[in-house]
């Protein structure tokens, strides 16, 4: 499996990012009463932004080739915590009923590092020698 998702060629990886990234826009911005309220506790939606902005950083480390160029993770955690500041201020000054939550923005950094690192554990040498 690991081999097929590498195996993956450079415009394909950049436009499922993109797909990816639309979708976390639309989540983002859309009117709160149109999203159902299905929490199964307090704070979900916190689990939410970590799950959005983990498959956000690790799609971009895998759009970049960033296990070659090891920089590239700083570079791909600073774009994920500026886009989720960025999607937070919109939900402020749209007034579709969301607001902005320093809360919802440490959740979304907590998901990049987390994607980030799971990204890094995947490629580690060992395991790139292999696909």
């Amino acid at each position: 499996m690991l081999s097929f998702i590498f195996s993956i060629n450079q415009k394909l990886r950049v436009t499922l990012s993109l797909i990816y990234l639309g979708i976390v826009i639309i989540l983002s911005l859309m009117p709160s009463k149109d999203i159902p309220d299905i929490s199964p506790f307090n704070g979900f939606d916190k689990v939410v932004h970590l799950c959005l902005y983990l498959g956000f950083s690790w799609l971009l480390c895998w759009a970049l080739h960033s296990e070659k160029r090891t920089y590239l993770y700083s570079l791909i955690l600073l774009i994920c915590v500026i886009w989720g500041i960025i999607m937070e201020t919109f939900q402020l000054y749209m007034h579709f009923g969301r607001s902005f939550e320093w809360f919802d923005v440490i959740s979304n950094t907590s998901g990049a590092l987390t994607g980030i690192l799971l990204y890094h554990l995947m490629t580690r040498k060992k395991l790139i020698a292999k696909y």
